[in-house]
């Protein structure tokens, strides 16, 4: 390989024929005490410091030619003491008034590498050592997870950096050196040429390397970045056609389609590579946001296909803004790092900015991938939203743990929402049955009539068969296992009993379930039975109702454990669009952020 620095002559005998040079840096004065009598104070002071540095440096075998070449900067001491002999190097090679090799090449560095090696001065780093010494047994860079192999320029420079540091310790292993355990070698003298040459060889070839090095490393890094500038280039495209074209045009535009799906998919790259906090899902597919848009028109104009079967929209339309909001602040942080993309830290996972807009699109449309997406499912938390306010109104205890988080509210939550299921098991099977699948089977399901949570159930006989012949429409989906089936027909049962014991102005009888399923276990001074009329009605309808409750308890723990992170977004899913009006949100205005 062609040495990259060719007017250097004395780096190419140090690259081709290290043993004869040896020879031509032996002195050509008449004696070595005259050589010795050319160093000024100044200089010898400055030689014999490097030398003594040199005794401090924690050094560790090469391998391949098992010298004791590589510095071991593991240790704070390690590091340190390699530190303070750069430092040494360097004033020695000032104090010895030798010429700095050519480092123009700095000036095509990037913005970031211009910050790290200062205009035309050494400005020796132990990074640099470490890598220049140690290349050949890691001769591959890895960013975001991929392996990018070192050219043959930047290996070739590596082993010329490594021999000509092994030359120059070498050199300053003779020096006589005195101090703390460290005993000069008898008869040893300074030879001023044979330093100045392995000061030069090593300044020389020292600056090779890092010229094909840094060179390499921010081809790697362009390269390490180009999944944001990809993800860039698409959003400008998509933004072009914007600017071009109205909102209907755009939804008839076939290139349009193409290139947001396009966006979409870069988006996915990269969030998979980035995205460390979270999944990093790739998986993600446009049909989210095209789901979550579609919601949004239909909200805005009142489609009755979309909106009227829907018993809260504000809850849909909340979970579908924020699938298009996250989208957009992510095409937002696009168009600003456009103009920044040299400052991005090439392992993409170490941007904050960058990893906050991943997190919070993934969150978004894994959200939007489930409840929006999926029409039942989204029929599910919209039946399940204004139920959850109808128990806040009839239990201000329960409304008070919404508003201060309180612990007790995540085990509230889950009794409440198997009631809601078990009230009307049609309007949220389909939720029940993505966190509960083993306790569903497919088979024939039967039309049946739905009770009325949140208001007067007024059913005259339970259907303890979930049956009812002669107004059965039957059709083959998800049906509720035997299991979950009997505890539906225990909660007809009970409900049935029970509006029979409440008295004619008092609550009702999912009221009085509801202040129980608040209540559970503890001793409060909130009675949830103080308003049913007093007789033997009464007392049948509180034993059912604590058995039930008991029953429910096992059933409130399986739904929290059996998947606990499909649960846990479920609740917050339905924490957030229980505690907003789901009006309109605001975009993000925070200060932009790498």
């Amino acid at each position: 390989m062609t040495n990259c620095c060719r007017d250097e002559p004395s780096l190419a005998v140090v690259a081709t024929t290290p043993t004869p040079r040896r020879e031509r840096l032996r002195p050509a004065t008449p004696s070595a005490d005259a050589e010795v009598q050319r160093l000024t104070t100044r200089e010898k002071v400055s030689i014999m410091e490097l030398a003594k540095a040199r005794r401090q440096l924690i050094m560790t075998e090469d391998p391949l030619t098992e010298k004791a070449i590589r510095v071991n900067t593991h240790s704070g001491r390690g590091m340190e003491a390699c530190g303070n002999f750069l430092k040494a190097l360097e004033k020695s090679q000032r104090d010895l008034r030798l010429r700095p090799a050519n480092r123009e090449y700095r000036q095509t560095f990037s913005i970031n590498y211009k910050n790290l090696f200062r205009g035309g001065t050494r400005h020796y780093r132990v990074d640099i050592l470490e890598t220049g010494v140690s290349l050949h047994q890691h001769p591959v860079v890895v960013a975001n997870g991929e392996e990018y192999e070192l050219s043959g320029d930047a290996m070739s420079n590596s082993e010329i950096l490594k021999e000509v540091w092994s030359e120059l310790l070498a050199t300053l292993d003779e020096l006589p050196v005195r101090g703390a355990g460290i005993a000069a070698k008898p008869g040893a003298k300074i030879h001023r040429a044979k330093v100045v040459q392995a000061l030069n060889n090593l300044d020389t070839a020292w600056a090779n390397f890092e010229k094909a090095y840094i060179t390499e490393l921010m081809k790697v890094q362009q390269r390490a970045r180009g999944l944001v500038a990809q993800a860039v280039e698409c959003e400008q495209r998509l933004s072009a056609l914007e600017a071009r074209h109205s909102e209907e045009e755009l939804s008839e535009l076939p290139a349009y389609q193409v290139e947001k799906r396009a966006l979409v998919q870069s988006i996915g790259k990269l969030n998979s590579v980035a995205n460390i906090q979270r999944k990093g899902r790739d998986d993600l597919s446009v049909g989210i946001l095209d789901a979550a848009c579609e919601l949004l028109e239909a909200c805005e104009s009142g489609h009755r296909n979309v909106v009227a079967p829907l018993v809260q929209p504000g809850a849909a339309r909340l979970l579908a803004e924020q699938v298009v909001e996250s989208f957009e602040e992510l095409r937002d942080y696009l168009d600003e790092v456009s103009n920044h993309l040299d400052l991005l830290h090439p392992h993409l996972c170490q941007n904050e900015g960058l990893v906050a807009q991943l997190v919070r699109w993934e969150e978004t449309w894994e959200i939007g991938a489930r409840y929006v997406h999926n029409e039942d499912v989204l029929g599910a938390v919209c039946y399940l939203v204004p139920q959850l306010r109808s128990a806040q109104r009839a239990e201000p205890a329960l409304a008070a743990m919404a508003e201060d988080c309180d612990a007790e509210l995540f085990l509230v939550l889950p009794r409440i929402v198997l009631l809601c299921l078990l009230a009307d098991p049609a309007k949220a099977i389909e939720l029940i049955r993505r966190l509960l699948p083993h306790r569903f089977v497919n088979r024939s399901l039967t039309g049946r009539r739905s009770a009325q949570p949140g208001g007067r159930m007024a059913r005259s006989s339970s259907n303890p068969d979930l049956a009812a012949a002669g107004e059965a429409r039957t059709e083959m989906g998800p049906c509720m296992g035997p299991e979950l089936q009997a505890v539906t027909e225990k909660f007809w049962r009970t409900e049935l009993v029970l509006s029979k014991a409440v008295a004619a102005e008092g609550p009702s009888a999912w009221e009085v379930l509801i202040r129980r399923a608040v209540s559970g276990t503890s001793q409060g001074t909130s009675d949830p039975y103080a308003d049913l009329v007093a007789g033997p009605q009464k007392d049948k309808a509180v034993a059912l109702v604590e058995e039930l409750m008991h029953e429910l308890e096992a059933w409130s723990m399986e739904l929290q454990r059996h998947s606990a992170e499909d649960w846990n977004e479920c609740i917050n899913v339905l924490v957030q669009c229980t505690s907003s009006g789901g009006g309109e949100k605001s975009r993000s205005s925070s200060e932009f952020s790498l």
